[in-house]
Protein backbone atom coordinates (compact mmCIF):
# COMPACT_ATOMS: atom_id res chain seq x y z
CA UNK A 1 0.00 0.00 0.00
CA UNK A 2 2.05 3.27 -1.35
CA UNK A 3 0.45 6.70 -2.49
CA UNK A 4 2.02 6.97 -6.44
CA UNK A 5 4.75 10.13 -5.28
CA UNK A 6 6.35 6.77 -3.27
CA UNK A 7 6.11 4.34 -6.25
CA UNK A 8 7.60 6.74 -8.30
CA UNK A 9 10.45 7.34 -6.65
CA UNK A 10 12.00 3.93 -7.08
CA UNK A 11 12.74 2.00 -10.62
CA UNK A 12 10.06 -0.93 -11.56
CA UNK A 13 13.37 -2.89 -11.53
CA UNK A 14 14.48 -2.04 -8.13
CA UNK A 15 10.76 -2.84 -6.37
CA UNK A 16 11.01 -6.22 -8.55
CA UNK A 17 13.94 -6.60 -6.62
CA UNK A 18 13.22 -6.03 -3.63
CA UNK A 19 9.42 -8.08 -3.86
CA UNK A 20 10.88 -10.86 -6.02
CA UNK A 21 7.37 -10.26 -7.79
CA UNK A 22 5.22 -11.67 -4.51
CA UNK A 23 3.32 -8.02 -3.87
CA UNK A 24 0.25 -6.84 -4.82
CA UNK A 25 0.02 -3.39 -4.87
CA UNK A 26 -2.75 -0.87 -4.58
CA UNK A 27 -1.48 2.73 -5.02
CA UNK A 28 -2.58 6.61 -6.26
CA UNK A 29 -2.89 7.94 -9.29
CA UNK A 30 -2.89 12.08 -10.69
CA UNK A 31 -3.09 13.70 -14.27
CA UNK A 32 0.48 12.32 -15.36
CA UNK A 33 -0.06 8.97 -14.44
CA UNK A 34 -3.36 7.06 -15.94
CA UNK A 35 -3.79 3.59 -14.17
CA UNK A 36 -3.04 2.34 -17.58
CA UNK A 37 0.49 4.31 -17.56
CA UNK A 38 1.33 2.79 -13.70
CA UNK A 39 -0.07 -0.94 -14.86
CA UNK A 40 2.33 -0.51 -18.09
CA UNK A 41 5.44 0.51 -16.68
CA UNK A 42 5.34 -1.21 -13.16
CA UNK A 43 3.34 -4.24 -14.47
CA UNK A 44 6.57 -6.53 -14.39
CA UNK A 45 7.05 -5.37 -10.74
CA UNK A 46 3.45 -6.67 -9.73
CA UNK A 47 1.32 -9.35 -10.83
CA UNK A 48 -1.87 -7.49 -10.16
CA UNK A 49 -2.03 -3.20 -9.69
CA UNK A 50 -4.80 -1.06 -8.49
CA UNK A 51 -5.35 2.51 -8.25
CA UNK A 52 -7.47 4.88 -6.66
CA UNK A 53 -7.80 8.69 -7.14
CA UNK A 54 -7.33 10.82 -4.13
CA UNK A 55 -5.12 7.90 -2.63
CA UNK A 56 -4.98 8.89 1.06
CA UNK A 57 -8.31 10.62 1.22
CA UNK A 58 -9.61 7.45 -0.38
CA UNK A 59 -11.61 4.52 1.75
CA UNK A 60 -12.13 2.49 -1.15
CA UNK A 61 -8.43 1.27 -0.35
CA UNK A 62 -9.49 0.19 2.64
CA UNK A 63 -12.37 -1.85 1.18
CA UNK A 64 -10.08 -3.36 -1.52
CA UNK A 65 -7.73 -4.48 1.16
CA UNK A 66 -10.09 -6.03 2.63
CA UNK A 67 -11.81 -8.12 0.01
CA UNK A 68 -8.67 -9.00 -1.23
CA UNK A 69 -7.67 -10.32 2.07
CA UNK A 70 -11.00 -12.05 3.10
CA UNK A 71 -10.13 -14.06 -0.27
CA UNK A 72 -6.93 -15.09 1.47
CA UNK A 73 -3.43 -15.89 0.35
CA UNK A 74 -2.03 -12.85 1.58
CA UNK A 75 0.70 -13.07 4.89
CA UNK A 76 1.39 -9.39 5.25
CA UNK A 77 0.67 -5.65 4.76
CA UNK A 78 3.19 -2.84 4.26
CA UNK A 79 1.97 0.42 4.70
CA UNK A 80 4.52 2.93 3.10
CA UNK A 81 2.87 6.56 4.31
CA UNK A 82 1.14 8.11 6.91
CA UNK A 83 -2.21 7.62 5.56
CA UNK A 84 -1.72 3.59 5.98
CA UNK A 85 -0.58 2.78 9.04
CA UNK A 86 -4.10 2.75 10.67
CA UNK A 87 -5.86 1.31 7.73
CA UNK A 88 -3.30 -1.35 7.97
CA UNK A 89 -3.40 -1.50 11.77
CA UNK A 90 -6.90 -2.33 11.06
CA UNK A 91 -6.74 -4.61 8.29
CA UNK A 92 -4.22 -6.95 10.48
CA UNK A 93 -6.50 -7.20 13.23
CA UNK A 94 -9.57 -7.86 10.97
CA UNK A 95 -7.53 -10.74 9.27
CA UNK A 96 -5.23 -11.88 11.82
CA UNK A 97 -2.14 -10.62 10.05
CA UNK A 98 1.13 -10.16 11.80
CA UNK A 99 2.58 -6.57 12.47
CA UNK A 100 1.30 -3.84 15.20
CA UNK A 101 -2.83 -3.56 16.02
CA UNK A 102 -4.78 -0.39 15.82
CA UNK A 103 -4.31 -0.21 19.78
CA UNK A 104 -0.51 0.38 19.19
CA UNK A 105 -0.78 2.02 16.19
CA UNK A 106 -2.37 4.77 17.46
CA UNK A 107 0.43 5.94 19.38
CA UNK A 108 2.06 6.78 16.11
CA UNK A 109 -0.47 8.87 14.40
CA UNK A 110 -1.98 10.47 17.73
CA UNK A 111 0.05 13.16 18.82
CA UNK A 112 -1.53 13.61 22.09
CA UNK A 113 -1.07 9.80 22.90
CA UNK A 114 2.44 9.62 21.81
CA UNK A 115 3.49 12.52 23.80
CA UNK A 116 1.31 11.17 27.24
CA UNK A 117 3.19 7.66 26.80
CA UNK A 118 6.95 9.59 26.04
CA UNK A 119 6.40 12.35 28.92
CA UNK A 120 5.24 9.42 31.46
CA UNK A 121 8.27 7.75 29.95
CA UNK A 122 11.13 10.96 31.13
CA UNK A 123 11.43 12.00 27.23
CA UNK A 124 11.46 15.39 27.43
CA UNK A 125 8.87 17.11 24.90
CA UNK A 126 7.06 20.71 24.72
CA UNK A 127 4.63 21.57 27.30
CA UNK A 128 1.38 20.79 25.61
CA UNK A 129 -2.24 20.40 25.84
CA UNK A 130 -5.43 18.57 23.64
CA UNK A 131 -7.90 21.61 22.89
CA UNK A 132 -11.06 21.02 21.67
CA UNK A 133 -12.27 24.49 21.56
CA UNK A 134 -11.56 28.30 21.65
CA UNK A 135 -11.90 28.53 25.08
CA UNK A 136 -9.11 25.51 26.16
CA UNK A 137 -6.44 26.76 23.83
CA UNK A 138 -7.14 30.54 24.97
CA UNK A 139 -6.63 29.43 28.84
CA UNK A 140 -3.19 27.59 27.28
CA UNK A 141 -1.59 30.68 26.06
CA UNK A 142 -2.87 32.39 29.35
CA UNK A 143 -0.52 29.70 31.09
CA UNK A 144 2.24 29.52 28.77
CA UNK A 145 2.54 32.88 26.61
CA UNK A 146 3.32 32.94 23.21
CA UNK A 147 4.55 31.39 20.66
CA UNK A 148 2.37 28.67 20.95
CA UNK A 149 1.66 26.05 18.04
CA UNK A 150 -1.20 24.69 17.10
CA UNK A 151 -1.93 21.47 15.09
CA UNK A 152 -4.75 18.61 14.54
CA UNK A 153 -3.61 15.56 16.78
CA UNK A 154 -3.55 13.01 13.73
CA UNK A 155 -2.64 15.06 10.84
CA UNK A 156 -0.26 15.00 8.13
CA UNK A 157 2.28 16.72 5.84
CA UNK A 158 1.92 19.27 8.55
CA UNK A 159 -1.05 20.76 7.15
CA UNK A 160 -3.00 22.88 9.10
CA UNK A 161 -0.47 23.92 11.78
CA UNK A 162 0.05 27.45 13.12
CA UNK A 163 2.79 28.95 15.44
CA UNK A 164 1.40 31.59 16.65
CA UNK A 165 3.67 34.93 17.87
CA UNK A 166 1.09 36.94 19.81
CA UNK A 167 -2.62 37.46 20.35
CA UNK A 168 -3.24 39.21 17.52
CA UNK A 169 -2.25 36.13 15.63
CA UNK A 170 -4.35 33.92 17.62
CA UNK A 171 -7.10 36.41 17.38
CA UNK A 172 -6.74 36.50 13.41
CA UNK A 173 -6.56 32.35 13.32
CA UNK A 174 -9.85 32.47 15.40
CA UNK A 175 -11.70 35.11 13.21
CA UNK A 176 -11.32 31.77 10.65
CA UNK A 177 -13.58 29.70 12.68
CA UNK A 178 -10.88 27.32 13.52
CA UNK A 179 -13.08 25.56 16.02
CA UNK A 180 -16.73 26.87 15.14
CA UNK A 181 -16.15 26.29 11.64
CA UNK A 182 -16.22 22.79 12.26
CA UNK A 183 -19.19 20.05 12.50
CA UNK A 184 -18.22 18.05 15.27
CA UNK A 185 -16.06 19.20 18.33
CA UNK A 186 -12.47 19.05 17.04
CA UNK A 187 -9.12 17.48 18.53
CA UNK A 188 -5.80 19.81 18.40
CA UNK A 189 -3.01 19.92 20.10
CA UNK A 190 -1.44 22.99 21.34
CA UNK A 191 2.27 22.82 22.01
CA UNK A 192 4.78 25.75 23.36
CA UNK A 193 7.46 26.47 20.86
CA UNK A 194 10.99 24.83 20.88
CA UNK A 195 13.87 27.37 20.48
CA UNK A 196 16.66 25.62 18.82
CA UNK A 197 17.97 23.29 16.18
CA UNK A 198 15.67 20.81 14.22
CA UNK A 199 16.82 16.82 13.55
CA UNK A 200 15.07 14.07 12.25
CA UNK A 201 16.22 10.42 12.14
CA UNK A 202 15.20 8.22 9.63
CA UNK A 203 15.31 3.85 8.57
CA UNK A 204 13.52 0.70 9.47
CA UNK A 205 13.58 -2.21 12.19
CA UNK A 206 12.31 -5.85 10.98
CA UNK A 207 12.64 -8.57 13.39
CA UNK A 208 13.23 -6.14 16.15
CA UNK A 209 16.25 -5.47 14.85
CA UNK A 210 17.63 -1.42 14.33
CA UNK A 211 18.53 -2.43 10.36
CA UNK A 212 19.61 1.20 9.22
CA UNK A 213 19.24 4.69 11.28
CA UNK A 214 20.47 7.95 10.22
CA UNK A 215 20.30 11.54 11.36
CA UNK A 216 19.66 14.86 9.68
CA UNK A 217 19.13 18.56 10.38
CA UNK A 218 16.78 20.51 8.56
CA UNK A 219 17.26 24.20 7.14
CA UNK A 220 14.00 25.89 7.18
CA UNK A 221 11.17 24.53 8.13
CA UNK A 222 7.66 22.77 7.87
CA UNK A 223 5.58 25.96 7.73
CA UNK A 224 7.96 28.42 5.57
CA UNK A 225 7.65 25.27 3.16
CA UNK A 226 3.79 25.43 3.34
CA UNK A 227 3.79 28.65 2.94
CA UNK A 228 5.91 29.13 -0.32
CA UNK A 229 9.73 28.88 0.12
CA UNK A 230 11.47 25.97 0.99
CA UNK A 231 12.63 23.11 3.29
CA UNK A 232 15.99 21.15 3.16
CA UNK A 233 17.95 18.88 5.65
CA UNK A 234 21.78 17.44 5.77
CA UNK A 235 23.07 14.83 6.73
CA UNK A 236 24.85 14.61 10.22
CA UNK A 237 28.29 12.88 10.17
CA UNK A 238 27.33 9.74 11.47
CA UNK A 239 30.82 9.68 13.50
CA UNK A 240 30.11 13.12 15.44
CA UNK A 241 28.44 13.24 18.91
CA UNK A 242 25.59 15.12 18.06
CA UNK A 243 24.86 12.16 15.39
CA UNK A 244 24.72 9.42 18.15
CA UNK A 245 23.22 11.40 20.82
CA UNK A 246 20.44 11.84 18.49
CA UNK A 247 20.21 8.22 17.51
CA UNK A 248 20.35 7.06 21.20
CA UNK A 249 17.40 9.39 21.79
CA UNK A 250 15.32 8.25 19.09
CA UNK A 251 16.74 4.05 20.01
CA UNK A 252 15.45 4.85 23.39
CA UNK A 253 12.07 6.19 22.40
CA UNK A 254 11.19 3.59 19.87
CA UNK A 255 12.19 0.34 21.33
CA UNK A 256 11.42 1.05 24.97
CA UNK A 257 8.73 3.86 24.96
CA UNK A 258 6.67 3.99 21.74
CA UNK A 259 4.34 0.27 21.06
CA UNK A 260 6.31 0.31 17.84
CA UNK A 261 6.67 -3.45 16.93
CA UNK A 262 9.40 -4.97 15.34
CA UNK A 263 8.91 -3.92 12.04
CA UNK A 264 8.48 -0.77 10.43
CA UNK A 265 10.07 2.18 8.57
CA UNK A 266 10.18 5.69 10.52
CA UNK A 267 10.82 8.97 10.39
CA UNK A 268 11.11 10.42 14.04
CA UNK A 269 11.38 14.88 14.22
CA UNK A 270 13.07 16.54 17.32
CA UNK A 271 14.82 19.06 18.50
CA UNK A 272 17.82 20.56 20.08
CA UNK A 273 17.53 23.28 22.75
CA UNK A 274 20.57 25.82 22.80
CA UNK A 275 21.29 24.03 26.39
CA UNK A 276 21.70 21.07 24.08
CA UNK A 277 18.47 19.02 25.80
CA UNK A 278 16.90 17.28 23.09
CA UNK A 279 13.16 17.26 22.73
CA UNK A 280 10.72 15.00 20.70
CA UNK A 281 8.59 16.83 18.09
CA UNK A 282 6.75 13.64 16.83
CA UNK A 283 7.56 9.91 15.53
CA UNK A 284 6.56 8.11 12.67
CA UNK A 285 5.82 4.72 11.43
CA UNK A 286 6.63 5.54 7.80
CA UNK A 287 8.86 6.84 5.28
CA UNK A 288 10.21 10.07 5.20
CA UNK A 289 8.76 12.87 3.18
CA UNK A 290 10.66 14.93 0.62
CA UNK A 291 14.43 13.39 -1.22
CA UNK A 292 15.01 11.46 2.75
CA UNK A 293 15.20 8.09 1.22
CA UNK A 294 17.53 9.60 -1.99
CA UNK A 295 19.34 12.10 0.31
CA UNK A 296 20.28 8.88 2.61
CA UNK A 297 21.08 6.47 -0.60
CA UNK A 298 23.77 8.84 -1.82
CA UNK A 299 25.29 9.75 1.67
CA UNK A 300 25.40 6.28 3.04
CA UNK A 301 25.45 4.05 -0.73
CA UNK A 302 22.37 1.53 0.38
CA UNK A 303 18.73 2.16 -0.40
CA UNK A 304 17.04 1.30 3.02
CA UNK A 305 13.28 1.73 1.61
CA UNK A 306 14.04 -0.22 -0.79
CA UNK A 307 15.64 -3.00 1.74
CA UNK A 308 12.59 -2.43 4.34
CA UNK A 309 10.08 -3.45 1.40
CA UNK A 310 12.16 -6.52 0.73
CA UNK A 311 12.21 -7.37 4.67
CA UNK A 312 8.91 -6.89 5.20
CA UNK A 313 8.25 -9.66 2.29
CA UNK A 314 9.61 -11.89 4.47
CA UNK A 315 13.27 -12.36 2.57
CA UNK A 316 16.31 -12.18 4.86
CA UNK A 317 17.19 -8.67 5.80
CA UNK A 318 20.14 -7.06 4.59
CA UNK A 319 23.18 -7.48 7.56
CA UNK A 320 24.65 -3.95 6.74
CA UNK A 321 27.28 -2.20 8.81
CA UNK A 322 26.47 0.58 11.65
CA UNK A 323 25.73 3.71 9.69
CA UNK A 324 29.23 5.33 10.91
CA UNK A 325 31.44 2.68 8.71
CA UNK A 326 28.66 2.89 5.73
CA UNK A 327 28.92 6.87 5.13
CA UNK A 328 30.83 7.71 2.12
CA UNK A 329 29.86 11.03 2.15
CA UNK A 330 27.56 14.17 3.56
CA UNK A 331 24.87 14.78 0.95
CA UNK A 332 21.37 17.15 1.51
CA UNK A 333 18.21 17.49 0.04
CA UNK A 334 15.90 20.32 -0.95
CA UNK A 335 12.40 20.98 -1.87
CA UNK A 336 11.10 24.34 -3.00
CA UNK A 337 6.87 25.08 -3.01
CA UNK A 338 5.49 26.42 -5.96
CA UNK A 339 3.72 30.07 -5.57
CA UNK A 340 0.02 30.49 -6.60
CA UNK A 341 -0.05 31.58 -10.61
CA UNK A 342 1.10 29.54 -14.20
CA UNK A 343 4.78 28.42 -14.11
CA UNK A 344 6.49 30.21 -17.32
CA UNK A 345 9.94 29.54 -17.16
CA UNK A 346 11.94 26.77 -15.40
CA UNK A 347 15.63 25.78 -16.03
CA UNK A 348 16.34 22.36 -16.99
CA UNK A 349 19.30 21.46 -15.46
CA UNK A 350 21.62 22.92 -12.50
CA UNK A 351 25.18 24.69 -13.54
CA UNK A 352 27.10 23.11 -10.08
CA UNK A 353 29.23 20.04 -10.40
CA UNK A 354 28.08 19.40 -6.92
CA UNK A 355 24.00 18.77 -7.67
CA UNK A 356 23.75 14.80 -7.59
CA UNK A 357 20.05 15.44 -8.58
CA UNK A 358 17.61 18.08 -10.34
CA UNK A 359 14.17 17.74 -10.81
CA UNK A 360 11.50 20.24 -11.81
CA UNK A 361 7.66 20.20 -12.25
CA UNK A 362 6.80 21.40 -15.83
CA UNK A 363 6.14 25.06 -17.07
CA UNK A 364 3.41 26.38 -18.62
CA UNK A 365 1.06 24.59 -16.02
CA UNK A 366 -0.68 26.77 -13.00
CA UNK A 367 0.24 25.55 -9.71
CA UNK A 368 -1.74 26.27 -6.27
CA UNK A 369 -0.28 27.11 -2.96
CA UNK A 370 0.54 23.97 -1.01
CA UNK A 371 -1.85 22.49 1.61
CA UNK A 372 0.44 20.04 3.03
CA UNK A 373 4.40 19.33 2.62
CA UNK A 374 4.36 17.11 -0.78
CA UNK A 375 3.57 19.33 -3.43
CA UNK A 376 7.36 20.19 -4.05
CA UNK A 377 7.89 22.58 -7.54
CA UNK A 378 11.39 21.20 -7.85
CA UNK A 379 14.04 19.17 -5.61
CA UNK A 380 17.67 18.71 -5.50
CA UNK A 381 20.29 16.25 -4.17
CA UNK A 382 23.43 17.86 -3.87
CA UNK A 383 27.11 16.58 -1.46
CA UNK A 384 29.71 18.48 0.10
CA UNK A 385 32.56 17.87 2.87
CA UNK A 386 30.85 18.80 5.80
CA UNK A 387 26.95 18.93 6.76
CA UNK A 388 27.62 23.14 6.86
CA UNK A 389 28.99 23.40 3.05
CA UNK A 390 25.71 21.13 2.03
CA UNK A 391 23.35 23.58 4.09
CA UNK A 392 25.47 26.17 1.99
CA UNK A 393 25.19 24.90 -1.26
CA UNK A 394 21.12 24.10 -0.56
CA UNK A 395 20.71 27.46 0.02
CA UNK A 396 22.80 28.60 -3.57
CA UNK A 397 20.46 26.07 -5.36
CA UNK A 398 16.99 27.96 -4.08
CA UNK A 399 18.81 31.84 -4.84
CA UNK A 400 19.38 29.94 -8.86
CA UNK A 401 16.30 28.45 -8.86
CA UNK A 402 14.29 31.80 -7.92
CA UNK A 403 16.46 33.85 -9.87
CA UNK A 404 15.46 31.42 -13.00
CA UNK A 405 11.76 30.96 -13.24
CA UNK A 406 9.27 32.83 -14.30
CA UNK A 407 5.21 32.96 -12.97
CA UNK A 408 2.37 34.88 -14.56
CA UNK A 409 -0.67 35.11 -12.83
CA UNK A 410 -2.66 35.43 -15.78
Amino acid sequence: MTPLKVLLRNTPQEWSDATQNSAYLLTGTDRDHSPEWIKAHYGGAFPEIECFQNYAMNDLVGKRADQLLANGGFKRIIPMAEADVLRAAWLRERHGLTGIRPEDAVYMRDKFLMKQCASAAGVPVAEFRKVRNAFELLDFADVVGFPVVLKPISGKGSADTFILDSEAELDSLLSTGIFAGIDREPDMLAETFVEGTQLRVDGYYSQGVCRFMSAARYIGSHIDFLHGGFMGSTMLDARSELSREVIGFTRNLLEKVLPFGPDGLFHVELWQRPDGELVLGEAAQRLGGGSIFEENRASFGVDFKMAAVRAFCGFEPHDWPRTEALQRQISGQTTISPRPGVLTKVPQSAPFDWVLDYTCAPAGRRYQAMQHTNGEIATFLVSGATSDQVEERLRACVDWFYANTEWSDA
